[in-house]
């Protein structure tokens, strides 16, 4: 289940490059606004997705709008969270990326389409997986693409979020990852640096298929693949190449 939610913005409006917090303090606040969450895990039991523009322009203080409506996306497995949001969100009647504010338009519940063992996606956010590196002090690496342990992190990340949705592990825990290659050797750049609160975050803008327990890859789409999904990575939408060019630009911007 996810909203789609639609933001007016007036033409010539510069918002920030680094927007995720802002967005992420935007749910939070409406979470808690609605004061039905159950339990502070709620919190880290979404993910949403990058702005999508109409029509823009980079500046060197931000991205400059040029349409009428800035579309952004919210996903979660637990529905009652959304129904949160989506009060909130009605209620304020406005979401905030600094000293830009922008009304909110309208807000629509997506349901979750058919979900098989085989799935292919692109990004709406950018994936990343971390891990704590050895004498650090609690400094994360984020992995590169290339590693070796990438995929199985992704793997590892989906077994964990099934067990804190149902508190149970999965019965079939198997699942391949396999990116685009010739995406990746076509386009001119797949990777993303974004900045959350001062914190350097690298993720990857890649289609995928993956291959497996459709309950694992439900879960994915639902909750975000990878690490760090709350502040607004790993969301996917299902992917159509045969349907579209495969080097298209993306409306939205990170």
């Amino acid at each position: 289940m996810r909203l789609k939610i639609l933001l007016q913005c007036e033409p010539n409006t510069v918002l920030p490059y680094n927007y995720n917090n802002y967005l992420y303090n935007a749910i939070t606040r409406s979470a808690h606004k609605a004061n039905t969450l159950s339990h502070k895990r709620d919190l880290s039991c979404f993910t949403f997705s990058q702005l999508y523009f109409e029509q823009y322009s980079i500046s060197a203080n931000g991205i400059r709008n040029l349409g009428k409506y800035v579309q952004w996306y919210i996903s979660s497995a637990r529905g009652y969270f959304l129904e949160a949001i989506f009060k909130g969100f009605t209620e304020s009647g406005f979401i905030a990326l600094g000293n830009v504010a922008m009304p909110i338009a309208s807000v629509e519940v997506l349901a979750t389409p058919e979900i098989s063992e085989a799935m292919e996606f692109s990004c709406m956010s950018p994936i990343t997986v971390s891990c704590n590196l050895e004498n650090s002090k609690g400094r994360l690496r984020y992995g590169r693409i290339e590693d070796h342990d990438f995929t199985e992190k992704l793997r590892q990340d989906l077994i964990n979020k099934h067990y804190r949705i149902y508190e149970s592990l999965p019965v079939d825990d198997n699942l391949t990852f396999e990116f685009n290659e010739h995406y990746m050797q076509n386009k001119r750049r797949v990777t993303r640096l974004i900045s959350f609160n001062g914190i350097k975050i690298l993720g990857y803008m890649i289609p995928f298929k993956v291959t497996g327990n459709p309950e694992l890859i439900r879960v994915g789409y639902q909750m975000g693949f990878g690490n760090r999904n709350n502040c607004g990575f790993g969301m996917v939408k299902v992917w159509y190449p045969s349907s579209q060019n495969m080097l298209e630009n993306e409306d939205e911007v990170g």
